[in-house]
Order: structure tokens, then sequence, then C-alpha cells
């Protein structure tokens, strides 16, 4: 999964208090994680659905998780998760309970799918009741593999035989897709293969780049991420005497010798972000740099090119999908520091590239809406319901 940084990034919406229209389709979004990206990637793909003249939405979030719940009460299902083990514990004793009482609600608005944002622990015992009441199940699926340093072996396990269980698969990159069919998870004739939607903070950022140039790094830090290989990369820049700044902001601990940890133009703030400085963060920088040494995909990618920046990646996994080279980024050759530090230059210093990137982000951005994708996933919900034979 990708996650930021921050306690919560849901941007607040309302929909409209309607009453049901049955020349529309009933679906709902369900979304019960607590923290991270997830709250805000589940109100943006329901502020935008919600505009869909196709749907007639509802929403099933967590009463424990960051999403705000400002919009009509008839059209939420919500139910209690929990936060950590003796939670889970309790919570789960009821767990059939909480599922016959939400199927219940599902069916009493005549529900014909239900589309999971992200995968939960609970995931696979909704689906067989959801599958019971001849509900279509539509599962957004972010890896195909979990990060190093985030397996869960029975979390993992879960949701592999959720999504094995799955009407349809949704994927933010075919490098997921790719995976989830070499392995044998799932089939392509039950993959829709779509594309991360942007995040929109509200950053307006300068219209020339900073002097020293802003780099930022912006994002849980965990060892995939690479930020030790980043704080060499621009070591390496500053003894080549380039003009440059690098702020590290996430929540996590950096290995790293602490040389590196000390640099002059270095700014390391580590920690929870409060969700109305995000916008803030982004808007202070020029580009915003993905180590990766490995990825499905980013959101990270996602909120830079909603707020106009271009990014510097490796050349891993669903990156390569999402930053176009010369377009909307620079994409380093390898994963090794010298590597990194030679795409950032090569961004900062070529004549041009840095205002074709810029622009070609902003691009992207309208590419990539949250409008464009609940389109794209409306059309694969359609598909579903109407021709999609059952798992």
């Amino acid at each position: 999964m990708y996650w930021f940084g921050a306690s919560n990034m849901s941007p607040r919406f309302r929909m409209a208090d309607t009453p049901p229209d049955c020349s529309k389709t009933p679906i709902a979004l369900v979304y019960w994680g607590r923290l991270g990206a997830g709250a805000a990637l589940m109100s943006q793909i329901a502020e935008a659905m919600a505009r869909d003249a196709r749907f007639d939405l509802y929403l099933s979030p967590s009463l424990n998780s960051e999403l705000p719940l400002d919009f009509p009460a008839a059209r939420l299902m919500p139910i209690r998760t929990f936060g950590g083990v003796p939670g889970f514990l309790a919570r789960t004793l009821v767990l059939p309970r909480t599922i016959r009482r939400l199927v219940h609600d599902l069916k009493a608005r005549h529900i014909r799918a239900v589309i999971t944002i992200m995968p939960h622990v609970w995931g696979l015992a909704f689906q067989r009741a959801a599958k019971q009441a001849d509900i279509r199940t539509v599962l957004i699926v972010h890896d195909a593999d979990p990060h190093p340093g985030e397996r869960r072996p029975m979390l993992d396990r879960l949701v592999r035989r959720e999504m094995q269980g799955s009407d349809r698969i949704v994927t933010f990159s075919n490098h997921v897709a790719d995976r989830l069919v070499l392995r044998g998870d799932v089939p392509e004739n039950r993959i829709a293969r779509l594309y991360h939607p942007i995040f929109r903070f509200g950053a307006q950022p300068a219209a020339e780049p900073h002097k020293p140039f802003r780099l930022l790094f912006f994002g849980r830090i965990l060892p995939y991420k690479g930020v030790g290989m980043l704080l060499e990369a621009f070591a390496r820049l500053k003894a080549e005497e380039m003009d440059i700044s690098l702020t590290v902001v996430g929540r996590g601990a950096i290995d790293a010798p602490a040389k590196l940890m000390t640099q002059p133009g270095l700014t390391i703030r580590t920690g929870w972000v409060a969700p109305d400085a995000i916008g803030g963060i982004l808007a202070g920088a020029d580009a915003i740099a993905l180590p990766y040494l490995e990825a499905s995909q980013s959101g990270v990618v996602a909120a830079a090119f909603g707020a106009g920046l271009p990014v510097v990646a490796t050349p891993v996994g669903g990156l390569k999908e999402q930053v176009e080279d010369g377009a909307t980024g620079v994409l380093a050759r390898g994963t090794a520091p010298g590597d990194f530090a030679q795409a950032i230059r090569r961004l900062v210093e070529t004549s041009g590239l840095y205002e074709t990137c810029k622009a070609g982000a902003g691009a992207q951005a309208g590419k990539h809406s949250p409008e464009h994708f609940a389109e794209a996933l409306g059309d694969a919900i359609l598909e579903t319901i109407e021709t999609q034979p059952r798992a």
C-alpha cells in the first residue's frame, strides 16, 4: 500500500441529500481503514461519483476512521471497527452480527455492487456475505505483494483470498495487474487496469523554481522508500556545490549515518502532518523526490501532480508508468545514489526541462482527475454488474 505521513488528509465534501432515483444503479463505496491516504482516496472518489448520473451512491466508512462524516445519514452505512489488538479481538467477536446488519442495509437499498477502496482484515468475511446476497464485489488492489517491512502473514492471506473471490479487481498500475495474473490470483478478464487518481490538497506552487532549488520527500518513511539513498545523493550534489535544498517530511525512522542527517541545506521533520498543512508543504517545494527501491505505484506522485509539481523517481515498479521521463518528471537510470543525483541534476540544470515537466505534471492532473477516474471506475462497475461471471 501507499501511505502518506499525515493524520487526516480527507477533503471535506457534502453529498446532496436526495431521495433514491430508480433510474440509477445503487452502489456503495466501502472504506474501513483508520489512518493513511485511504480516507483521502475514499473522499475524492466519492465526491466525484456522487456527480455521476448513472449511480445512486452510498458509503460505508468506519466510525473509527479519519473520514469526515459530512454527508447525509440516509446515505451512510458506517460500522465500528477497532484500534489496537484488544479492540480487534473484541470487535471481531461481534463481526458476524455487524456484517449481517450491513448486508441487511445494503439489500434494503437495493445495492447492486460494493466497491472496496482498500482491503481490510474483515474484507473476506464481508465479501462472502455480499455474494450470498447477490451483490457484486469490486476490490481496488494497491499492491500485489506486501512491501518489505509491511508483511503481516494473516492479513496478507486474507487479502489474497479476497482478491481471488472478487467479481472485479481494479488496479492503479499495469505492474500490479501483471503480477496478479502471473501469480495466478486473478484472470485477466476480471481486472480493470486503471490509474491512480490525483490528490488535490489546494497547493499553489511558486511560478518559478526557488533559489536554492527546493526538493521534497513527503510520505511515510520505510526502508523500501530509500530515504538513506536520497540523503547520500543529496550529499553528492552539495559536494559538487549545486544550489539545492532538501526537506524530508513524514513519519518513521531514517536509517542513515549521522553525517548524512546533519547536512547543510537538509531539513528533516518526522511525525504525522496536520491535514491543513499538506497543501503548504507541497506548495513550498519545486519538485518531489521518490527514491524508492521498489513500488507498486505511489499516491505521493498523485499528490505531486495534483499540486503541479514534477517528480524525480527511480525506475521501479509502477513508478515507470506514473512518471513520464522528460514530460512529467525525470526517471533515474537505477537505484544507486549516483543515479538519483544525476537525475536531480538533469531536472534542475537542463535548459527548459523543469518548465516542461511542471507543465506536464499539471496536464497529467487533468487527465487523471478524480472525475475522470470515477467515470472509468463506473464503466468497470456497470460491466461487472451486467456481464461479469461470478468468481
